[in-house]
């Protein structure tokens, strides 16, 4: 009964030690357990010996192998969904579901992510604050901040939303809110399709709420393990509403933006985006909305953020500046 027992546990455990994912280092040390992603040059891994994911540098990993089916993006922006198993160190095997295989150098890989069944494992989010508080004329500013994204094989959504209210006495009010949400469908060689609708309220240039809305298409010029680089174009739909007697206006525009993401730079990581509007409804009114975010890591996924927004406008509202520019730092927390 006793040799029943231990045969039938050291089988499950045989079964068991099967289904884990591998990875071999460098220094010739062997990780089991679950590999949950690869992002800014760290592989999320989590294993059965400890409460807590290991995060691992890697350009340490010499030999990758996974059971489940993922979503890689390798350097140059080729995209890839199927298995991963490496046969050789330095390289690895890539198998789709119709047998197509390839090998691929393991530098090649930038993003990997494991294929969920479950769809909230794919989604990600953060929310930040920052709150002041000045006896000098009885003054207090809060920043919120949030944002939430998806990421699949084929489809990628982000949103996000800022609010600034700051008061204090013998003052008007100050108060900005900015949400953007934006849906892309990737294609071939880098290209996506995109949809984006944003909202953006602001005291300073007399603005009660600008709804745009914008299709377009981009694609990424520079996409590697260390930053990511694209143009986008289209055209924005404006509605427009303001707080002082400028009349409501509603207007076409189109837009010309970039973004650099750059994140494989130890524990900070920046993200910067600006888009152009000139104006085809309104004969030269052209503006311009640019944002900056840089954010330091700190452990149990919280961080340290500073991010900048500015808004120009050459034909705003009577009351209103040509533009607006909001500065704060905060901590945060990021969850997946």
């Amino acid at each position: 009964m006793r040799i029943i027992f231990v045969f039938a546990f050291l089988l499950v455990s045989a079964l068991a030690f099967s289904q884990n994912d591998t990875i071999v280092v460098k220094n010739g040390n062997v990780l089991y357990g679950e590999i949950k992603k690869l992002r800014s040059g760290v592989l999320t891994m989590e294993t059965p010996y400890s409460d807590s994911d290991f995060s691992i540098d890697f350009s340490e990993v010499t030999q990758i192998k996974i059971q489940k089916r993922c979503f890689l993006i390798l350097s140059g922006g080729r995209r890839r969904t199927g298995y991963v198993k490496s046969k050789s160190a330095n390289t690895f095997t890539f198998s789709d579901n119709n047998g197509t295989t390839e090998v691929f150098d393991i530098s090649e890989l930038i993003v990997l992510d494991e294929i969920s069944d479950r769809f909230w494992k794919r989604i990600s989010g953060n929310i930040d604050l920052s709150y002041t508080l000045t006896k000098a004329n009885n003054a207090s500013q809060l920043t919120v901040g949030g944002g939430l994204a998806y990421r699949g094989p084929k489809w990628v959504f982000d949103a996000s939303i800022n609010s600034l209210d700051s008061n204090q006495d013998n003052t008007a009010e100050i108060q900005r809110t900015n949400i953007t949400s934006e849906i892309q469908r990737i294609l071939p060689r880098n290209w996506y399709l995109l949809a984006n609708v944003s909202f953006l309220s602001n005291t300073e240039q007399a603005l009660d709420s600008r709804y745009g809305i914008r299709p377009g298409a981009g694609r990424f010029l520079v996409l590697s393990n260390k930053l990511s680089w694209g143009l986008n174009a289209g055209l924005n739909f404006n509605i427009e509403n303001f707080s002082d007697a400028t009349p409501d206006n509603q207007s076409t525009e189109l837009f010309i933006g970039s973004q650099l993401n750059m994140f494989d730079y130890k524990d900070w990581s920046l993200n910067t985006n600006i888009n152009v509007f000139p104006s085809l409804s309104e004969s030269g009114r052209w503006r311009i909305d640019y944002s900056l975010d840089m954010k330091w890591d700190l452990p149990y996924d919280f961080y340290v953020k500073t991010s900048l927004q500015f808004n120009y406008d050459n034909q705003a509202a009577a009351t209103g500046s040509d533009f607006d520019y909001n500065l704060t730092s905060g901590f945060g927390w990021s969850f997946n």
